[in-house]
């Protein structure tokens, strides 16, 4: 109920809020007036666009991004110094809450902003943190590592079912 989001597709939000127990807000700039920490979790296409709409609404607040190519720097360069950022670079095995979350050594969050930021995370996986020079390959490593590790473990499986195992159980003993 301290948890509230924003998505174009307010029928999706609605069955998403419904399903995971967050706070629906049918307007992004009302969503930033109330909030003092703000998740950027929209694709990095759309953020130039989602920052027109709301950047006059940043100051002083936390924005923390979780979209690929938006890190720290860049964001700096767009918004300037009267915002305080964070760059998480999360992986898919999150939504199941086994993730990993990546968290940009170089930020200008608080120290209790950082903290709770890294809590919120840590409910789903686990957090580590990395120079911005060491996040892109933090985040192909742990990006495409679970993909790979699906793969094998269907090419595994696959084996077992051809010499007689049901599949189920065979996904069971790969994993």
């Amino acid at each position: 109920d301290e948890v509230t989001a924003f998505a174009p597709d307010e029928d999706k939000l609605k069955k998403n809020a419904e399903a995971l127990g967050f706070v629906p807000e049918v307007s992004l700039r009302e969503l930033v007036k109330s909030s003092g920490i703000i998740i950027m979790a929209c694709k990095p296409c759309h953020i130039e666009g989602v920052l027109g709409e709301i950047g006059d609404l940043l100051d002083g607040k936390a924005l923390v991004s979780v979209a690929l190519g938006w890190d720290f720097k860049r964001y700096k360069e767009r918004l300037g110094d009267s915002v305080k950022v964070q760059f998480v670079m999360p992986n898919t095995p999150a939504s199941v809450g086994e993730g990993v979350f990546l968290f940009e050594e170089e930020n200008s969050l608080s120290v209790s902003e950082r903290k709770e930021i890294k809590e919120l995370f840590a409910s789903a996986g686990i957090v580590e943190e990395l120079p911005s020079s060491l996040m892109k390959i933090g985040g192909v490593i742990t990006g495409c590592g679970p993909a790979f590790a699906d793969i094998f473990i269907e090419a595994y499986a696959d084996s077992a079912v051809k010499y007689g195992i049901p599949r189920k159980t065979a996904y069971r003993l790969v994993s």
